[in-house]
């Protein structure tokens, strides 16, 4: 009985402690098997785009559920955000708006700057590019290669300075990315092979809104969210980048379009490239968390992509 008693007041001392230590910006893990010992690990802040509906929202969810982190829930709309917090989160969840459109510079500067007061000396652990548009009547080629592709490179511009040495960045591409990259000859195919600088993706975007409208600039889009993904490795060596496909997922912009598959499940790749030690930065992940190629479309339970030691490609 007195055992039992110490144990209750163990697990109790625990929990206020864990409590505190969220407060603080620290989670801390208590053990009764090992009173002696307390460790005590950073708070995994993530920024989250794109976060109040979708993909983001269900990776948002499982980031403060199941990973203990503090998440920036990104939403182009302070009121939609507001709504999520209430309906998606319980009170005391380690989670707070940030509003960004990441389609404006104004915006994204003016996140950033919000972001940076509130962070203090703290440092963000990841930033996840998720926010997206689809190809449609009312997304128009321009403003789908403006949010998509621009996007990310406005978030990394302004919040690198936020995020901590040896952090991530995951930036949300797309089956179809691979697929655009597949139509291509020669020497085109092989430029969507390897990092671009900022000047050639603006280059790359001109050509691809030059083709009109279509699916097209949503799959370019995504492409050379690649290519932007594989030039950030090289520029900062010391952080984790990496692009993913979540799969072919049910969200308010694919519905009617034969997706299938719940939100929950499109975030194998991003919680990989989250948590997992990885071979390579820079390397772009298939949706069921496995490398996947540049030029074809590789689907889920194929085998892993290899990379081959030259490839020329015919035009």
């Amino acid at each position: 009985m007195m055992m039992m008693m110490m144990t209750t007041a163990l697990l109790l001392f625990c929990l206020l402690s864990s409590t505190s230590a969220l407060r603080s910006g620290t989670t801390r893990l208590c053990s009764v098997n090992q009173q002696s010992e307390e460790m005590t690990l950073p708070l995994r802040r993530v920024l989250v785009t794109g976060a109040n509906q979708g993909i983001g929202l269900a990776l948002a969810k499982q980031l403060v559920a199941d990973h203990g982190c503090h998440v920036y829930l990104g939403s182009r709309s302070a009121e939609k955000g507001n709504k999520v917090l209430e309906e998606e989160f319980e009170a005391g969840d380690s989670v707070e708006l940030l509003q960004i459109d990441v389609s404006s510079d104004e915006s994204v500067e003016a996140a950033a700057s919000d972001l940076s007061a509130r962070l203090g000396d703290e440092k963000l652990y990841a930033i996840v590019n998720n926010a997206g548009i689809i190809s449609n009547e009312q997304n128009r080629a321009s403003a789908v290669l403006n949010t998509n592709t621009r996007g990310p490179i406005r978030v990394v511009d302004n919040f690198i300075k936020h995020l901590q040495p040896k952090g991530r960045i995951v930036n949300l591409g797309s089956g179809g990315g691979p697929n655009f990259v597949s139509t291509l000859r020669g020497k085109d195919k092989e430029r969507y092979m390897n990092a671009m600088s900022n000047d050639e993706i603006e280059a790359e975007i001109a050509k691809i809104e030059a083709m009109g409208e279509g699916f097209s600039s949503y799959q370019g889009s995504k492409a050379l969210v690649t290519c932007y993904t594989m030039a950030l490795a090289e520029k900062y060596p010391e952080l984790m980048c990496s692009s993913v496909s979540p799969g072919w997922i049910l969200t308010n912009m694919t519905r009617g379009m034969g997706a299938s598959k719940s939100p929950e499940e499109g975030t194998v790749s991003l919680r990989k490239c989250l948590f997992e030690n990885l071979p390579k930065s820079g390397w772009y992940w298939g949706s069921d968390g496995l490398r996947s190629p540049l030029h074809y479309m590789r689907n889920p339970g194929e085998p892993e992509y290899v990379e081959e030691e030259s490839m020329t490609f015919a035009n």
